[in-house]
């Protein structure tokens, strides 16, 4: 399948995930660390980039005014002031994501049949599964898992549509392990659920691009107070990759009007399967537990 990039790119969602691609090897240009450093530095601070001129920002990245030009042309835009126009229609449009997701939908190919419309979403997501696959090593899989095993107690964050991720994932932990819940599930609000956690605890975070304010403070302020972190999200220059401890990455590139959560679902029940294995039989102590009490309650039909 064709590596999901063009040039030049015709949004910041879509610029974000090209330093991923090249550090992976799925994309080749001419780039050298040094450019590729000051790239991830201005997809760090949008607001940098679409208000300072070049060479203010050729100040504040570390390089010349020539390289921002460079990197322009590389990436296929004309020049700098192209490549900051990207910037600067970003945040003014900072709502336009879904609605652009969906145009994009409706404007395609109008006479393509429903069974080619099923195998293109199908070929599309085992991409995204081997992508999300491919990039998990080892080291980071039993880094997460073994956070989870000796957390004291942990609880799990998402907002919009990474809650269902939430939800999902501190059931199957909670099968599991003891003093697991869900940020908000009960109406505490996220400043009862911080002061609840310590550094012996973990906070566990789902999000991806266009990611939630609301979640970007929560894990700013978890990192200001030294709370121990885990995110899954879309990105390594995520906002929330930025601040954690450890990050597991998916890869979610779909036509799909909103974000696709099937290599999300893939990878947090990957680090779910990880983590049973460690706890050995106290995983399996817990789970008899919970079906002696299912069978009491005749909960099952």
């Amino acid at each position: 399948m064709s590596t999901p990039f063009t040039f030049p790119p015709g949004s910041l969602s879509q610029l974000r995930k090209l330093p991923s691609l090249l550090k992976r090897g799925e994309l080749q240009l001419p780039m050298g660390k040094r450019l590729l450093n000051t790239l991830c530095l201005m997809l760090d601070d949008p607001r940098l980039v679409a208000t300072q001129s070049i060479t203010e920002l050729a100040q504040a990245t570390g390089v010349s005014p020539a390289s921002l030009t460079r990197l322009a042309k590389l990436l296929g835009f004309t020049g700098f002031v192209q490549f900051q126009a990207l910037f600067r229609q970003a945040l003014s449009q900072p709502g336009r994501y879904y609605s652009a997701q969906a145009s994009a939908l409706v404007s395609g190919d109008q006479n393509a049949s429903i069974s080619s419309r099923v195998g293109q979403h199908l070929q599309r997501q085992i991409h995204n599964l081997t992508q999300s696959a491919g990039q998990l090593n080892e080291e980071q899989l039993l880094t997460a898992a073994g956070m989870l095993v000796k957390a004291r107690r942990i609880r799990v964050a998402g907002r919009r549509q990474s809650f269902g991720l939430a939800v999902m994932f501190s059931y199957m932990l909670g099968l599991i392990r003891d003093d697991t819940a869900v940020v908000g599930a009960a109406g505490e609000g996220q400043a009862q659920a911080l002061a609840e956690l310590g550094k012996r605890d973990l906070l566990v975070m789902f999000g991806s691009e266009p990611y939630s304010r609301d979640s970007v403070m929560l894990a700013q302020v978890a990192h200001q107070y030294g709370l121990p972190l885990l995110t899954l999200t879309d990105s390594h220059h995520s906002p929330l990759a930025q601040l954690a401890d450890c990050t597991l990455i998916s890869s979610g590139d779909s036509p799909l009007y909103t974000n696709s959560m099937i290599a999300s679902q893939f990878l947090s029940e990957t680090l779910l399967l990880q983590t049973a294995r460690l706890l050995g039989e106290d995983a399996v102590k817990r789970l008899s537990l919970r079906e002696e009490l299912i069978n009491r309650l005749n909960d099952e039909f």
